[in-house]
């Protein structure tokens, strides 16, 4: 258990609003197939012409994270990226958002935290632990995740999915009640090829005559992907709440990733009451690893989840992984 709480949030999308009907007619697909297949009326994307992108995105969202804590900028002395998807091979997003933020010279550290869409509790619960030991005062997280610009050569499954956005978190030292309770990943590599972009790396490098061009194209294989969480969450879950302080029914609201509505419908399956499961995959899509924070930040300022509740985040990610952490706001 950590003492420690969020102090301020942000949340960044796209400026344009790509409705599931534009996206039927771009892939000629039958007109109602995407609403009903995924649960997605619309979803945000980038405005490339404009100058949006993840960074932008994502830099956007921790300004706003910053204000909303109350601190400065020079306050921060610790930025954990925790992406879905790099901007680049290297370096880390973490030094990018640093450099865009204007403390390119002040020496904070950073790094990134990546497990694809489950980065960001991973981040909140590093941090937690830094901050905890008394290494770090306060800590910024920025997730930012923007697939729409290479979406167009992919299937249509995976491309009706996705939505681009960023969200951002400071956290500190908590004298309170709030605090992380329990944190738990898991991992199966043998869906570590459900969920994949193998280029990009020295395994697919673009040097080597055999690498194609779809090595570099995200593919996801999402029946699989679902099939093998079916599998593997039940066992996890009991594992993660036998030595969680808080049982299912203590929290005020559960917090998952955006995969889809069937993918988020399901936890009723394991006994989680659907009203207390966060859900704005119809508005947003699936924005990878900033999925999770910006459905957080959305809930903690429409007020859902106020200080002092009890708030379970949790979700699989490529690898395959599930994740869970609790924490009280």
């Amino acid at each position: 258990m950590f003492n420690v709480k969020i102090i301020g949030s942000g949340k960044s999308v796209g400026s344009i609003v790509k409705k599931s009907t534009d996206l039927e007619k771009e892939m000629s697909i039958p007109s109602g197939w995407i609403e009903r297949a995924t649960g997605i009326y619309s979803r945000y994307y980038i405005d490339s012409e404009k100058g949006e992108n993840a960074l932008s995105l994502g830099v956007d969202a921790a300004r706003q994270a910053i204000k909303d804590s109350g601190l400065a900028l020079e306050d921060i002395d610790c930025i954990i990226g925790a992406n879905g998807s790099p901007m680049q091979a290297i370096p880390c997003a973490a030094s990018l958002f640093q450099r865009e933020l204007g403390l390119e010279n002040s020496g904070i550290p950073c790094f990134d935290v990546d497990s694809t869409c489950y980065s960001f509790p991973i981040a909140l619960f590093v941090a937690s632990n830094l901050i905890n030991s008394g290494i770090y005062k306060n800590v910024l997280i920025i997730s930012s995740d923007t697939p729409s610009p290479t979406l167009e050569k992919t299937d249509k499954e995976v491309r009706a999915l996705f939505g681009d956005g960023a969200a951002a978190f400071v956290v500190t030292r908590s004298e309170g009640e709030s605090k992380v309770h329990r944190f738990l990943l898991k991992t199966y590599s043998i869906g570590a090829d459900y969920t994949c972009v193998k280029g990009g790396g020295t395994l697919k490098h673009p040097n080597n005559p055999n690498t194609k061009l779809e090595d570099n194209l995200f593919h996801m294989e999402g029946t699989r992907v679902f099939k093998a969480a079916l599998r593997y969450v039940p066992a996890f879950l009991r594992e993660f709440f036998s030595e969680n302080s808080l049982r299912k029914d203590e929290f005020q609201y559960i917090v998952p990733h955006q995969t889809s509505k069937k993918g988020i419908d399901v936890f009723k399956r394991f006994g989680f009451d659907l009203e207390r499961v966060g859900n704005h995959i119809r508005t947003h899509g699936n924005c990878i690893a900033a999925s999770i924070p910006m459905l957080l930040h959305d809930l903690i300022t429409s007020q859902k989840i106020q200080r002092g509740d009890n708030v379970l985040l949790i979700g699989t990610s490529a690898g395959l992984s599930i994740g869970a952490l609790s924490l009280t706001y």
